[in-house]
């Protein structure tokens, strides 16, 4: 259980990323939110590597693989997509809108669909739903968390991603401790992490089977750092020490409208998606799940 000062000060800290998340879709404000506890998920370790299934592999064309491969070659020469210029930007988007001509996914949102209403695709080659690594983005909101995030100096950026369990679509971004912080003897390990997932809930019709709609319903926040300690942490003990015993869910009686996104692409291995700013993002499956 929480101390009373130290529910106020997580709540706080919690209400302040709610309001800096980085999905590219911003909520209205005003939406309420009530606090209750629940159990995280610790992170692993960073991996770069795609994993896709022979069978879609085998069954896309020659010259969507290519297409894949550069994307994914610039994707790691931009970090990201954090440090492209203009031109690299412009290069991302012109392979994006070339591959998405070579989507094997008639109705990529099929997972988000109204119960009952995918009955007859039981059979799809790939599915939205499922856990997803950023590789490449050009959103704003996001390329700016490096150096930034909710709190500039106490935290270092690690991983994004996204969890896709319909109905729920969970906006993930792992923070690390920062390297100026490695030598002190409290504020967590090396390896501490702090999970923070904005919740939405997705819905997709067969009328328009490409965009998902977003419902913002709120915010959870889980830690990984205390590797075989025993007993309770304190805030001394660093964020992710107290997030993996205190972990939090954050939920309002209150929804609120989350903005759309739109699927360009999507096999099992990679999933390119715009937002309704006009901003992309490029997801890949990984063999190792880190959230």
């Amino acid at each position: 259980m929480l101390c009373g000062k130290c529910r106020t000060i997580v709540t706080a800290l919690a209400a302040a990323i709610l309001l800096r998340s980085c999905s590219s879709f911003r909520p209205p404000n005003g939406a309420g939110i009530a606090v209750r506890s629940g159990r995280g998920a610790a992170a692993t370790v960073l991996s770069s590597s795609v994993s896709e299934e022979t069978s879609t592999a085998a069954s896309l064309a020659p010259e969507a693989v290519q297409l894949k491969d550069d994307l994914l070659a610039l994707a790691a020469t931009t970090r990201r997509g954090f440090s492209a210029s203009r031109s690299d930007r412009e290069k991302a988007k012109k392979i994006v809108n070339d591959l998405a001509k070579y989507c094997p996914s008639d109705e990529p949102a099929a997972a988000y669909f109204a119960k009952g209403d995918d009955s007859d695709k039981a059979d799809r080659a790939a599915t939205l739903a499922g856990k997803w690594t950023l590789a490449y983005t050009d959103a704003p909101d996001i390329t700016s968390l490096e150096g930034a995030g909710p709190f500039p100096t106490t935290a270092k950026l690690g991983r994004i991603g996204q969890e896709c369990d319909p109905p729920t679509i969970k906006n993930v971004i792992e923070w690390r401790k920062p390297d100026w912080a490695a030598s002190l003897p409290f504020g967590g390990g090396e390896s501490s992490r702090v999970l923070q997932k904005v919740v939405c809930e997705g819905a997709a019709t067969r009328e328009n089977p490409r965009a998902v709609d977003l419902t913002l319903l709120g915010l959870e926040l889980s830690g990984a750092d205390r590797e075989g300690m025993e007993g309770s942490a304190s805030l001394l003990d660093g964020p992710a020490a107290f997030l993996e015993s205190n972990p939090l869910e954050l939920r309002g009686p209150l929804t609120a409208p989350f903005g759309k996104f739109e699927i360009l692409y999507l096999d099992d291995g990679m999933r390119i998606t715009k937002t309704y700013q006009g901003y992309f993002a490029v997801n890949v499956r990984e063999d190792n799940v880190w959230f």
